[in-house]
């Protein structure tokens, strides 16, 4: 059984980091407990993509969290990434699997229940389902109907990530819906405490768990 742990998953994005440094944020991300990340560089091109890849897979390896690469197989097969998460191009999970093998995580983003079920019998290991709310982060996502994400994740047997717009106070109405976790952007590398707000999203997943 692949382990891998969604409840706190940092997806990367350089438009929110407030002047930081891309590679101090994610580290401190990282040592403050985020369970997963994925790099997503929508308009990088390979060379660059993978030049940032190592640095953040040797940040990734320093705290053992997975590290994921967003839609580039041939990135995340040069990187020997940990997996990749695919949009719902044709073929996908099965030429990611050939390129990358049977133990790479394969997340894919679901956005309805007919998705779901085929993501799941294609061999996707877990569902990005979205998106929830309003996000800065992808300016053209439309929204889930109300009830969405909890049909799906009453309808498969793999984990769900709830995505889009998720902020902290929110993360308790994705998890009470049944998701496995929470894909967050901004409010991890957009907190003006980058410690902070991990530590207490961190012991609130954990107070739900007991």
């Amino acid at each position: 059984m692949k382990k891998f742990d969604l409840s706190l998953y940092l997806v990367t994005d350089r438009n929110c980091l407030q002047g930081r440094d891309f590679y101090e944020a994610v580290e401190e991300a990282l040592r403050a407990g985020v369970t997963l990340l994925q790099l997503r560089e929508k308009h990088m091109g390979l060379e660059d993509l993978v030049a940032e890849g190592k640095k953040v897979k040797a940040l990734c390896r320093k705290y053992q969290v997975p590290f994921l690469v967003d839609d580039n197989v041939e990135a995340a097969k040069i990187l020997e990434a940990d997996g990749v998460h695919l949009g719902q191009e044709d073929e996908a999970i099965q030429k990611a699997r050939a390129a990358l093998g049977p133990d790479a995580i394969i997340g894919i983003s679901a956005h309805n229940l007919e998705e779901a079920l085929e993501a799941q019998a294609q061999g996707a290991d877990y569902l990005g389902v979205g998106a929830l709310y309003p996000t800065g982060s992808k300016k053209d996502a439309s929204l889930l109907p109300a009830g969405m994400l909890e049909k799906i994740v009453q309808a498969v047997r793999i984990p769900v990530a709830g995505i889009g717009g998720i902020q902290e106070d929110r993360m308790e109405e994705v998890m009470d819906q049944g998701a496995a976790g929470c894909a967050m952007i901004s409010a991890i590398l957009g907190a003006p405490d980058i410690t902070a707000a991990v530590s207490r999203m961190k012991a609130l997943i954990q107070a739900r768990q007991q």
